[in-house]
């Protein structure tokens, strides 16, 4: 990692990520770190909120970055490792941070034919517990309907309930839906509505949404360290928070503390 992001960083050129290491912690088999990361491409201005005044301009060359944290967990045996990373708002290090990561993994272990792959870490439990303590806002059945002429082909029917002021949504529509079991009549009083191709629940809690397909895999989880200020975390709680949830699931994956734990 210093010697690819170093002091002068990287720049992709296809995706137009720039990448830069601020600085790096080695603890063992833990390894924390803090990259700077931003897009660059698009020509624009910084304007100081307080006064409205123009700061500065932002050449098609500039990337504004945010610093991230970053956590890599690396057990003594098995085939897999942990990346935990940070995301602030639109702010995020996966593509930037991976892309050469995995460039240089295929140039140094070519010979050995070894392959790196990214793949979700299983959170599962993480959106069990997401769902139950979730209302549900909006249901949505979407239905594809073949042109009877064929000229257009298939059009998509969308059936949605929303959440109102003076109404919400059933609760336990959430888990029926998950488990197939809750047909359109059940939501709507007209009748007709053919069975649908996809449902799509959008839930909240804690004024955080998130939608979920039915059927579908769940996306990764973005885990929601909360402080009592609302400011972005310090670094202990940051590493706190993320050991208690990366030793859980090694623990899951049957990997002993002391395998990883110095």
């Amino acid at each position: 990692m210093n010697d690819q992001l170093g002091t002068k960083g990287v720049s992709l050129q296809k995706s137009e990520h720039y990448i830069r290491l601020k600085e790096i912690e080695d603890k063992s088999r833990v390894l924390w770190s803090t990259v700077e990361t931003g897009r660059f491409g698009n020509p624009g201005i910084v304007v100081a909120t307080d006064t409205g005044d123009n700061a500065f301009d932002i050449k098609a060359t500039d990337a504004p970055t945010y610093p991230l944290r970053q956590c890599f967990v690396v057990p003594r045996s098995g085939e897999s490792a942990i990346w935990a990373t940070e995301v602030i708002g639109q702010s995020t290090a996966i593509t930037s941070l991976w892309t050469p990561f995995s460039d240089w993994f295929k140039e140094e272990y070519d010979a050995d034919r070894l392959v790196v792959d990214r793949e979700p870490l299983q959170s599962t439990s993480a959106w069990n517990a997401f769902i139950d303590e979730s209302e549900l806002q909006e249901i949505s059945f979407l239905v594809r309907v073949q042109d009877s002429d064929g000229a257009v082909g298939v059009r998509t029917q969308e059936y949605k309930a929303k959440s109102g002021r003076g109404s919400r949504l059933k609760k336990d529509w959430i888990r029926k839906a998950l488990s197939r079991e809750l047909p359109p009549s059940a939501v709507f009083s007209v009748t007709g509505i053919p069975d649908p191709d996809e449902v799509h629940l959008s839930i909240e809690r804690d004024g955080k949404s998130r939608t979920i397909v039915v059927g579908r895999v769940f996306p990764r989880f973005m885990y929601q360290i909360e402080t009592p200020d609302g400011v972005r975390p310090d670094d202990a709680t940051f590493q706190r928070e993320v050991l208690s949830e990366v030793g859980a699931s090694l623990d899951l994956m049957g990997v002993s503390r002391g395998d990883w734990q110095a």
